[in-house]
């Protein structure tokens, strides 16, 4: 195997708000780095501040193979989606899905349409772009979640997001994500009985499904939205991030299960994923299934989600490092077999 160079975002150590969630890709380069160690693969990790400066690297590096771990620029989660096209454009492969996907994925509103007009069930709801008021008359009555539409790492949601319509608190929460995000808000119906985490891993072109994860909010009191905000995936003294265990295989009666699994690889081909993902859903009081949103390039650290559906699998991390720097070769070569084919023509 060739020398691999590790890529990650710049964290601005000035910036104070969601650190906990921005500082977690550092994480993840450890982990990655030191599985690459026991492949025994030469490897160097390198922070990026922007796209120019991504091509400043490619100019120069002499590797050819790329684990993207980049998930954001300052100012600009939109400019990290090229990182994939760029190294491809660079004659370099990169794990992980490529930027159409990621630009799909990076707007949550713009994946539910795609998802809605594939047939595939998502919440209602509304996406309200900033300036503009919350039109109440078009939502029935009830309970609604109200998030950012192009953050991740569940910045932006807390336990005061989960709101009734018609209510002043509705109306007070999209101004707030206007005004602190400035970007569109998605007014979500709420969804209040169970939330299911799924992993897929794709090898040699083959989709897996990895074992299903349910949250368990049992000990969330009845007054608290069984909800994971930010609270519980990034505060580690919070209630919520310390009484939201996760359950790996999810207690699921098997035909719901492989429901879940149908619909969540449906989901990775309606949005053309590519290495490794995560689907979201949840689930009614008559475990009805709903897609609250795709993540293609989740957090692969070693106590997220996605590295415990590996061990739930029996997949080493190592393994799965082997795998996505596999499929990224694969990609590399067909890149280069289409270049040159459309030279000879």
């Amino acid at each position: 195997m060739e020398d691999v160079l590790v890529l990650y975002n710049q964290i601005d150590p000035a910036d104070p708000d969601f650190r906990e969630s921005r500082g977690g890709v550092l994480d993840q380069v450890k982990a990655v780095l030191e599985a690459l160690d026991k492949l025994g693969i030469e490897s160097e990790a390198l922070a990026v501040e922007s796209l120019q400066h991504l091509v400043f690297l490619l100019k120069r590096r002499k590797e050819k193979l790329i684990f993207n771990l980049i998930e954001e620029f300052p100012g600009s989660a939109r400019d990290a989606c090229a990182v994939p096209a760029l190294c491809e454009a660079f004659g370099a492969g990169c794990t992980g899905s490529g930027t159409e996907a990621l630009f799909l994925a990076q707007d949550k509103s713009r994946t539910r349409a795609i998802l809605t007009a594939a047939g595939l069930p998502c919440p209602a709801g509304l996406t309200i772009e900033p300036g503009r008021p919350l039109p109440m008359e078009k939502l029935k009555k009830g309970t609604y979640i109200i998030k950012p539409a192009c953050s991740d790492a569940s910045e932006g949601i807390y336990p005061d997001s989960v709101v009734t319509i018609p209510s002043p608190q509705a109306v007070e929460k999209v101004q707030a994500i206007h005004q602190r995000f400035h970007q569109a808000a998605i007014v979500e119906q709420f969804i209040p009985s169970r939330e299911l985490n799924v992993s897929l891993l794709e090898t040699a072109g083959k989709i897996r499904v990895l074992p299903l994860a349910e949250i368990d909010f049992s000990a969330f009191p009845p007054d608290k939205p069984r909800i994971v905000d930010y609270q519980a995936k990034w505060l580690k003294e919070s209630f919520a991030y310390q009484h939201t265990p996760r359950i790996i295989p999810a207690p699921l009666e098997e035909p719901l299960a492989d429901k879940i699994r149908r619909l969540a690889t449906q989901a990775w081909l309606a949005l053309d994923c590519r290495g490794y993902a995560r689907v979201d859903f949840r689930l009614d009081e008559k475990n009805h299934p709903y897609i609250l949103e795709i993540n293609p390039n989740p957090d692969i650290s070693p106590d997220a989600g996605f590295a415990a559906a590996l061990k739930a699998a029996h997949i080493p991390y190592e393994r799965f490092v082997w795998l996505m720097l596999q499929d990224a070769l694969a990609i590399r070569a067909r890149n280069t077999l289409t270049s040159q084919n459309g030279n000879t023509l």
